[in-house]
């Protein structure tokens, strides 16, 4: 019988089997990733990726042993493919990099920065999320195996995919679908296969019996059952389990559960245009936004700066940007609005001034417009969302806005009939699976209500009434609902961007079309018609639709906290305070103020600005991407000297737990072999002093205080235990003489590359300064 040796190296066409098995192993792993994405054709480039990284090192090891080197030529050919599939428009023969390709990557990640900021997961990948997508998931693939494969740690390799998992299971509020977790345990275990495959050569090679057959072994069949069993359990088990779904990664990352940003996960991971609403109330100094000089106001005090519009509602996704419809060029637009605003409201005319300072994103504007000048030609207009699009604003820039705005009557709002038609179909959807606590409480609360606006004001009232606890809070609390809304209306804490959102799909539950709007409120201007918006002011509100009177805001965040109280109020909206007054101020739209104070909580704040971030940081998104690329590649490159330190470590440690010389003689066979020496297990311990001390003479006697400890330990094993510390301080002067020796290339070499990994190009030698006696 023909044992193998547990050291031998495996034969050149299983390295590349296990090769071509970790990558698929790696390829199942992404696969959870896909409840991030509202299409599947990122994974297939993502795939493809993987192979360009990994395939020419599965080619390099048909000829020889695994080595860490076989990854990089992979790793290089990513920087061509990837400007090959997405960039290629200014790239020297379409794939090599060029000065203009930067360029094209900086307004690439922009897009990405602005998909970040205005969509929610799932959201459909852009050609920037590909890039980006791809470019991780082809350096997540080197990693990988280089640990399974390189390293021969198959079980290990498993921890680059524990951040796959997180960042797919802490995004959305509820858990990946049980079909995205039991692809990905395949592809675990196919790495834990790896594993076994290696414990099985250490115990020799099988013989069968004449005559035998050479089927599966019961081993292997038994581990593929209890894989089967185990991915089985995985997703069986829960479905009897009774409780809610609820996804526990997600809670902790929102802060345990706190802070649900518009209903879907706005925690520490998701993608959401509300976001970061709470991220710049939360900032300990505001940063300035805006310089606001009104004229023509009057007595009337405009409303609340919009900036974005969310029309588009899902369960556990929350509000989201929807199109915007048809848009308008600005020397074409005549500002109107689809469906029509009507005649039946009152309005009042006014001018206002915005001079851009911290600001970035979509010009803001006050209501309707009727003339907008300072803008760029590439600034468009939304009939269908009353919003300037196209051209970002940016520092320094003065724009002056005439707008018309709407101060309906209480009379006049009770007048309107209920709306509809094709035009506001999309204002009226509500999810089929809409929880039915909201649906009872919606029921409840325009029980008896007939009209458009008794409905809204019925629901309106709901959140304005003290006597409903309804408190403005940065940091909320999730419930056991298994609703992100259904536990905001029982818990009644939060702040703007919860409050908008329940009222609104309330709205459409109740039969009046609604959306979501995003922008800033700000202060009572000055005598002189001045005021100064801040990120302090960043807010959310709803616009409901009547017919003849077009769209109408509601701001259902209670007043406590608000400077001015009743002066933040609508007149066809007030909030109830306990002091009695329960009317609203005379005034057609009431001035708005600043919050005195805001809660600090750091819950929530996860994702871009839904239209600001500090000025230049679209400039250096593609910098930081390269920084972040170059410290995963040094990371890659320490890797076989970290795994030497570790084992190194372990050595010593064992000899002075077991007071072990062998440990120690192990250490000194690869230290020899990490300088350049070729060492043979043919040499006895004492011909292995003769040889060595040559080069060691300052450090003969330690060698020679081992080799006797060696000696003793293999063939006097009832001999007093040798005094390993001793030795592990002569060893240490060992290695440091050797240590000596070397120079320059070779030293720098033999310590990034340990020739005793066998991870070299020839399998066991560096080829630096090779030394034999």
């Amino acid at each position: 019988m023909t044992a193998t040796h547990a050291g031998t190296k495996a034969p050149d066409r299983l390295a590349t089997k296990r090769t071509l098995l970790a990558l698929l192993a790696s390829a199942l792993g992404m696969v959870p990733l896909k409840g991030l994405f509202s299409d599947y054709g990122w994974l297939i480039d993502a795939w493809l990726t993987m192979l360009v990284v990994v395939g020419p090192a599965a080619l390099l090891r048909l000829r020889r042993p695994p080595s860490a080197l076989d990854i990089w030529p992979g790793i290089i050919l990513l920087v061509p493919w990837l400007t090959l599939r997405y960039v290629h428009q200014h790239a020297w023969a379409g794939f090599i990099p060029t000065t203009r390709t930067w360029h094209d990557l900086s307004l690439l990640m922009t897009d990405l920065h602005h998909t970040t900021r205005d969509e929610v997961a799932p959201v459909h990948t852009t050609i920037a999320v590909r890039l980006v997508i791809c470019a991780l998931l082809g350096l997540l693939a080197a990693l990988i195996d280089l640990i399974a494969v390189v390293g021969r740690r198959g079980a290990l390799a498993g921890v680059p995919l524990l951040v796959v998992y997180t960042v797919a299971g802490a995004v959305p509020r509820h858990p990946v679908a049980w079909l995205w977790f039991a692809v990905a345990a395949a592809g675990y275990l196919i790495l834990l296969a790896l594993d076994a495959g290696d414990d099985l050569e250490g115990w020799g090679r099988r013989v069968h019996a004449p005559g035998a057959g050479r089927g599966r072994t019961a081993l292997a069949v038994s581990t593929q059952r209890i894989a089967a069993v185990a991915i089985a359990a995985a997703v069986v088990l829960p479905l009897l389990v009774p409780g809610q779904s609820r996804n526990f990664i997600a809670d902790a990352f929102h802060d345990g559960g706190g802070g649900i940003g518009g209903f879907g996960g706005s925690g520490g991971g998701s993608i959401s245009p509300f976001a970061a609403l709470q991220g710049q109330l939360n900032r300990p100094k505001p940063v300035k936004l805006l310089d606001v000089h009104m004229t023509s106001a009057g007595d009337v005090q405009p409303f609340y700066i919009r900036v974005n519009v969310l029309s588009k509602y899902k369960n556990d996704v929350g509000w989201e940007v929807d199109s915007h419809g048809n848009t308008e060029r600005m020397d074409e637009t005549s500002f109107g609005t689809e469906p029509p605003a009507g005649t039946g409201a009152d309005s009042v005319t006014m001018e206002a001034q915005l001079k851009v300072a911290g600001l970035t994103g979509n010009t803001p504007s006050f209501s309707i417009p009727n003339g907008v000048l300072g803008v760029s030609a590439a600034t468009t207009w939304s009939p269908q969302d009353q919003l300037l699009l196209g051209d970002r604003v940016h520092s320094g820039q003065t724009i002056t806005e005439q707008f018309s705005q709407p101060a309906p009557t209480v009379d006049q709002l009770s007048s309107a009939t209920g709306a509809s038609g094709p035009e506001l179909s999309q204002f009226l959807q509500v999810p089929p699976d809409l929880p039915q606590y909201a649906r009872d409480l919606v029921a409840a609360q325009t029980r008896g209500k007939t009209t458009p606006y008794a409905k809204a004001r019925a629901i309106s009232d709901f959140f304005a009434n003290p006597q409903n606890d309804f408190t403005y809070d940065l940091k909320t609390t999730t419930g056991d609902s298994g609703s992100a809304l259904v536990d905001f209306l029982q818990k009644r804490r939060g702040y703007c961007q919860q409050y908008a959102a329940a009222m609104s799909i309330m709205l459409r539950a109740a039969g009046v079309p609604s959306r979501v709007v995003l922008g800033y409120m700000h202060s009572v201007p000055d005598r002189n018609g001045n005021f100064t918006v801040t990120t302090s002011d960043a807010h959310a509100w709803v616009e409901a639709y009547f017919a003849g009177l077009g769209w109408v805001p509601f701001d259902p965040t209670p007043t406590t906290g608000l400077a001015g109280g009743a002066k933040s109020d609508l007149a066809w909206a007030p909030h109830s305070y306990s002091s009695g007054a329960t009317t609203a101020p005379t005034s057609n739209v009431a001035p708005t103020s600043r919050p005195v104070s805001r809660p600090t909580s750091a819950a929530n704040s996860n994702a871009a600005a839904p239209t600001n971030t500090s000025s230049g940081s679209d400039a250096i998104a593609p910098l930081i991407w390269v920084v972040a690329g170059l410290v995963v590649l040094v990371l890659l490159a320490l890797i076989p000297a970290a795994t030497r330190a570790g084992r190194r470590r372990r050595r010593y440690q064992t000899a002075r737990r077991d007071r072990d010389a062998d440990a120690l003689w192990a250490e000194l066979s690869d230290t020899a072999l990490d300088h350049g020496y070729v060492w043979s297990p043919a040499r006895s311990p004492r011909q292995v002093v003769a040889w060595l001390s040559k080069d060691v003479p300052s450090s003969s006697d330690s060698l020679r205080a081992l080799a006797v400890a060696v000696e003793q330990r293999r063939y006097s094993p009832d001999a007093t235990p040798a005094d390993t510390d001793t030795l592990a301080g002569g060893l240490r002067k060992v290695t440091d003489e050797l240590r000596s020796h070397q120079r320059g290339r070779a030293r720098i070499w033999s310590m990034l590359w340990p020739a005793s990994l066998g991870w070299g190009p020839r399998g066991g030698s560096t080829g630096v300064g090779r030394r034999q006696r």
